[in-house]
């Protein structure tokens, strides 16, 4: 009886709590799992980002291709001289100079080059194809983003199932106990009953209600985690629309689904054509021990033209065209080391996708033999249902008939509530081991 002040109070509390965030809810809505899963792709931030790294993927794809493109660039300068003597000479016999040339001391540089690379032993081509490779492997990479998403979407919805199941076998836990506090308190006023064994019903209540507080507790915060995942207000109040199937699920072959899973997965996808990548860096490596052509071409309207002779202070326009040659003769190995650098990376990348795969079979076989023990556990649990909810009208039937006494009645309630509990926490279980054993093959 010392604890039922503490219990009222607890329980003004959480009734202020979950009336607050009732009259601060925004809109109510009604959900499928399905929609779940709709909703919280479209809206969720990892998804977005990973959208954003495929766009900055292509884009690089662009920028590298524009390498096989010629590039036009445009120069310009200028520059103020000091004064000098005027370019002059004297002719033989005679006192006078003449003046060939004045100096011009503003000079100004206009230059506009034109340059396409022929050849680059291969570095280009690579480059490019590097590019596209890693924009594949970014495209990949969201499949798993949104594989990771949707689980903790599927995970969310049936914990906040869970949460509303359990906080209706914890109120009828709660009307059960309270009817039964009823009858005692009848029979003690028909002297059939003691004092005692309403305090026993009565305390029995008290746990009984505190458990209720704790399931209304986990319903709110579990939609709250629902709304987050969502990204939606957390005051959000969502009606649950899909149902569990509480039966059991058609599980395909082990063998099957190893196989499955290495083939669908995003992370072995993602790998092997990083990988590629890998591969195609070996030539860019390799590129140079290979000469560098390109052709060019340069426009010049200069003040003064430095090819034209005497130099005035005007623009002439003046052009020429050539190839370059570039090729390195020695450089201490440096290629070499690169070309090896790469060639052990590749090497890397396939003890990694080993490493990979091993890791996606132990996962795989972890989730099928979860899944297959959680539907075992469902047929006990509802056995156990079964078995405790005749004990309970059993006891209620020895009760009535004087034959058994109050402590049975709240043993065989309590009873009844543990395997309710413990059916609502297998059939919820089932679901969410489907959806990792679907996340594990690589599914969506």
């Amino acid at each position: 009886m010392r604890r039922l002040p503490i219990i009222l109070a607890s329980l003004t509390i959480a009734g202020i709590i979950y009336g607050s965030i009732q009259a601060t809810a925004q809109q109510k809505m009604s959900l499928s799992i399905d929609k779940a899963v709709e909703l919280g792709l479209a809206n969720s931030k990892a998804v977005h980002a990973s959208n954003s790294k495929i766009g900055a993927a292509e884009a690089k794809v662009s920028e590298t291709n524009t390498g096989q493109l010629p590039s036009l660039t445009f120069q310009g300068g200028y520059t103020r001289l000091s004064n000098i003597e005027a370019t002059s000479f004297s002719v033989p016999g005679s006192p006078t100079k003449i003046t060939i040339a004045e100096p011009v001391l503003d000079n100004i540089v206009l230059k506009l080059s034109l340059q396409q690379p022929i050849f680059t032993g291969f570095r280009l081509a690579s480059t490019i194809k590097i590019a596209e490779l890693s924009a594949d492997a970014a495209k990949i990479d969201l499949l798993k983003d949104k594989s990771d998403v949707a689980f903790a979407l599927r995970s969310a919805y049936w914990n906040m199932y869970k949460a509303n199941e359990l906080k209706k076998v914890n109120d009828e836990n709660v009307a059960q106990v309270e009817g039964h506090l009823k009858d005692m308190q009848s029979m003690q006023r028909n002297g059939i009953a003691t004092n005692n064994d309403v305090l026993k019903i009565q305390v029995q209540l008290s746990d009984a209600k505190l458990r209720q507080i704790d399931a209304k507790n986990m319903v709110l915060l579990s939609q709250v985690s629902l709304n987050n995942y969502l990204g939606q207000p957390l005051t959000t109040e969502i009606e649950l629309a899909t149902k569990s199937q509480a039966g059991v699920r058609d599980m395909p072959a082990w063998e099957t689904s190893m196989e499955t899973a290495k083939k669908q997965r995003p992370e072995v996808q993602a790998a092997e054509i990083r990988m590629k990548a890998a591969e195609e860096n070996i030539t860019v490596a390799k590129s140079g021990w290979y000469p560098q052509i390109s052709v060019g071409a340069n426009y010049y309207f200069n003040n003064p033209n430095q090819r034209i002779f005497p130099q005035q202070a005007e623009f002439t326009g003046t052009w020429d065209v050539g190839v370059n040659l570039s090729m390195s003769l020695w450089n201490w190995g440096a290629t070499g080391y690169q070309a090896k650098q790469a060639e052990l990376q590749v090497a890397q990348s396939q003890d990694a996708i080993g490493l990979l795969k091993e890791g996606i079979n132990v996962e795989v076989t972890q989730s099928y033999l979860n899944l297959t023990q959680m539907q075992e556990k469902v047929k006990v649990a509802k056995e156990g249902v079964t078995q405790a909810e005749e004990n309970v009208r059993l006891t209620n039937e020895r009760l009535k008939n004087g034959v058994a006494i109050s402590t049975d009645v709240l043993d065989a309630d309590f009873a009844l509530l543990t395997s309710k509990t413990n059916y609502t926490n297998a059939v919820v279980d089932v679901e969410i081991a489907a959806a990792r054993l679907q996340k594990a093959l690589g599914a969506e």
